[in-house]
């Protein structure tokens, strides 16, 4: 799924988000295999599962893609893309429907920033996340 690529950047840019001041935590559905594997990789965050989606909700970003936004152009590319690049054997499809969502939380735990997509796939850049950090996390 596209939210693994997404994962394996974050773990990339782990550092350098640090550096700003920022803690990442991933969230998933009900992937705990997808997890597993991921930790097992080093994942150098927390990885916690919300199989029922009361974080989610709490956030406000619970809502579900379109079959329209699923069967889009945009959707096919960004899972063909990531299906190209990654091998991962299994695919949550329990939760394949729920927006791709990152948000920013501060020190009291208040949302301060979000992307919710449009598409399967639909997530910011690293860029766009360290951006959205510089200007909402205040030391």
């Amino acid at each position: 799924m596209p939210c693994l690529d997404l994962l394996a950047q974050l773990r990339e840019h782990h550092e350098s988000l640090g550096a700003l001041g920022a803690s990442v935590i991933a969230v998933g559905g009900a992937a705990d295999y997808q997890a597993q594997h991921l930790q097992d990789d080093g994942v150098p965050f927390p990885l916690l599962l919300d199989p029922n989606g009361e974080l989610r909700n709490a956030l406000g970003v619970d809502t579900k893609l379109s079959k329209r936004e699923m069967m889009s152009w945009t959707s096919a590319k960004n899972y063909v893309s990531v299906i190209g690049r990654r091998r991962q054997g299994k695919v949550s499809r329990t939760h394949a429907e729920d927006r791709p969502a990152v948000v920013i939380l501060d020190d009291q735990l208040k949302m301060v920033w979000s992307h919710v997509g449009t598409a399967l796939g639909d997530y910011p850049t690293i860029d766009e996340i360290k951006t959205a950090i510089t200007a909402e996390v205040k030391p």
